[in-house]
């Protein structure tokens, strides 16, 4: 009897592991065949955004660098039908305050007729930063007279949504600004974006991602010329660009020694 219980025990030990190590098979399998999360990538195309022009707005002729009325300025489109293009002037605080008036010859047209931005036109580094003033997700204003002092790291989206907003992405970002923290360098980090406030709030989790959202933005993107997105400027204490890159190569910037 007790050599049928020992035998028993063995069949049932042997049929236990076995459906263990089936399971740990299928569980391998099944993580396996999880899609892996997109790699860091970027985005270089046509943007959409309505900007309205009314009548009262400023007009300022690109030849010239002068305003102009509307009038003179119906009249130049009516007497070169298709040559001219008006595209909007974004402000310090990333709004289109005014509108320019330019010969189409003088833009990066694709084609399929969209206006693309003249990376030539970009901020450089050694040059000081055009002003700006954001507001902040945590309801806070940022104006980079008032930042003078400290580091700032400005990062330029298209939405906070996948591929190009996603862990890995924004990864790099928070292990930068974390590291320097540590060393005692300050960085103020902000985000812009198509995304409302109210979207926002949906898209940016509960982790670290390193910077600042700063919703409804995206102006900033075409006051600084950003041709393709995410992209970073870093930006000294005393409002100079002290590195630039896109995402991919943003060790350009995390690889500076800052003090």
């Amino acid at each position: 009897m007790k050599s049928f219980n020992q035998k028993s025990f063995l069949n049932v030990w042997k049929a236990q592991m076995l459906f263990t190590m089936t399971l740990i098979v299928l569980c391998g399998e099944i993580l396996c065949a999880q899609p892996e999360e997109p790699k860091v990538t970027r985005y270089n195309g046509k943007v959409s955004q309505q900007i309205v022009m009314t009548r009262d707005s400023p007009i300022i002729d690109h030849s010239t660098g002068k305003r102009i009325s509307y009038a003179a300025y119906d009249e130049i489109l009516t007497k070169n039908p298709g040559k001219y293009k008006t595209q909007p002037i974004f402000d310090k605080y990333g709004k289109p305050s005014s509108f320019e008036l330019i010969k189409k010859s003088q833009l990066l047209i694709q084609s399929d007729g969209s206006v693309m931005q003249n990376s030539d036109l970009m901020p450089e580094v050694g040059e000081a930063i055009a002003p700006f003033v954001m507001t902040g997700l945590d309801g806070k204003e940022y104006n980079s007279e008032n930042l003078k002092g400290k580091y700032i790291l400005l990062g330029f989206w298209v939405k906070f949504e996948k591929p190009l907003y996603t862990f890995a992405s924004t990864k790099v970002i928070s292990s930068f600004i974390d590291e320097n923290r540590q060393k005692g360098v300050e960085i103020i980090s902000l985000g812009t974006t198509l995304n409302t406030q109210e979207e926002c709030l949906d898209a940016i989790p509960k982790r670290n991602c390193g910077f600042v959202p700063v919703p409804d933005s995206y102006g900033f993107n075409h006051r600084y010329k950003i041709s393709e997105t995410p992209y970073f400027i870093l930006i000294d204490k005393k409002g100079i660009i002290r590195a630039m890159a896109p995402h991919t190569e943003f060790t350009t910037i995390s690889d500076l020694n800052l003090k």
